[in-house]
């Protein structure tokens, strides 16, 4: 089988990996038009139900990623000058640029070949030389806007401007904060992924955006460096600076956006397949859509093991996620539209502050999901296991 991606975030580095440790034959080139250190962010966030699936698939590639990174156990919500904390949970989080970098080293042990600064030919012309393509290539996919109506596409930006910064304060909590300014409230969301650095992530809704007198300008040099001369972002920072306790904030291309909304009536056209943001998107505050890229990946990787004839393959896997991709877009919006109705909650309390923001959405992870139960973990481990003892004797992988 010869295999296409379009892509080479977390996704699409995953989903080569995988399939090219369960059937080492394929033949899979991945496309990826930035160079490879030229990303965006800084943390990704990782359950406990989605490291499991990550140990069960590649223990190898679970290995070096656990040993990276960062975890807690705590949510802390800061109000008005005090700090709620809720124990209880477990989360993990590695930087973008190490994930890639350990996805890439992996894909490259395995025989995988990655094109850096080169733009894929086009999924349809891929489709006549390539068995199947798979469109890892976000939520700005060109492969998915060229078929839209195929794929039955739907959504569109909407709510608050975020802003995605880091800041060199290690939070040691997912942290929520809001802050009471003259202009409205303003919250923030930010987590702890390496010694001295975590996410910092500025939501604020238009009408005080405005009042605020933000500028919408880019908010400071790429490559994630301390801001220099952002305006909007040391207004960040000092709207945050109890948060923040004295520590700078960070931008890597950095811009204002507002959350856009994915949802495609299909995954699939002929042999072409969406994975990760081009084919869903779920807002941040209950989640990262790297840590769902990488679940689809695993769900297409045993999808295409399983069935080998690729139109089965692809129903199998839309058949899989799907539902587990709808239950979490559906818990993201009533937690996106609960942070834009934040004034409504502000004057309350701590205590029913917090238990409001808590149980806000119903769900916090998808550590409640059927697909991570115990015997789910077990079922990918033993089909990993059966495919190792395939290649035991000819190479190690």
């Amino acid at each position: 089988m010869r295999i296409a991606i379009i892509g080479a975030g977390p996704g699409g580095l995953y989903t080569a990996a995988l399939v090219k440790r369960l059937r080492p034959g394929c033949e899979i080139d991945v496309w990826e038009a930035n160079a490879p250190d030229e990303t965006f962010g800084f943390g990704v966030v990782f359950s406990e139900g989605a490291l499991g699936g990550i140990e069960a698939a590649d223990p190898r590639l679970f290995a070096r990623l656990a040993a990276e990174c960062a975890q807690w156990s705590r949510i802390d919500v800061h109000h008005r000058g005090r700090i709620m904390r809720n124990g209880g949970y477990r989360f993990s989080a590695i930087g973008r640029r190490v994930l890639l970098g350990m996805l890439r080293t992996r894909c490259t042990e395995l025989g995988v070949t990655i094109r850096y600064g080169k733009r894929a030919p086009e999924a349809a012309l891929l489709a006549g030389t390539y068995d199947l393509v798979v469109a890892a290539d976000g939520v700005n996919s060109s492969t998915r806007e060229a078929h839209c109506e195929e794929f039955g596409t739907e959504g569109g930006k909407r709510g608050s401007r975020y802003l995605w910064l880091g800041t060199d304060r290690t939070f040691t909590a997912l942290t929520f904060a809001v802050a009471d300014t003259e202009f409205g409230s303003m919250h923030a969301h930010a987590y702890p992924y390496a010694p001295g650095l975590s996410t910092f992530i500025a939501e604020v809704d238009d009408r005080v955006w405005e009042a605020a007198g933000f500028t919408g300008r880019d908010a400071g040099a790429p490559g994630g460096g301390p801001v220099g001369g952002g305006a909007d972002v040391d207004r960040i920072a000092g709207f945050f600076a109890d948060v923040l306790e004295g520590h700078r904030l960070r931008t890597n291309r950095s811009r204002w956006g507002r959350f856009t909304v994915v949802r495609n009536r299909r995954w699939s056209h002929g042999t072409i397949a969406l994975l990760g943001d081009s084919a869903h998107t779920t807002h941040f505050s209950i989640g990262s859509g790297t840590r769902l890229a990488m679940e689809d990946a695993l769900a297409l990787a045993l999808a295409v093991d399983e069935h080998g004839a690729v139109p089965e393959a692809l129903t199998a896997y839309e058949t899989e996620r799907r539902p587990d991709v709808e239950s979490m877009q559906r818990t993201a919006r009533i937690s996106q539209e609960w942070f834009e109705e934040l004034d409504r909650y502000t004057d309350l309390g701590l205590e029913a502050f917090n238990a409001h923001l808590i149980t806000r959405s119903g769900r916090l992870t998808q550590d409640d999901l059927p697909s991570w139960s115990p015997d789910r973990v077990e079922l990918i481990r033993d089909r990993f296991a059966r495919a190792d003892s395939r290649l035991r004797g000819t190479a190690a992988r």
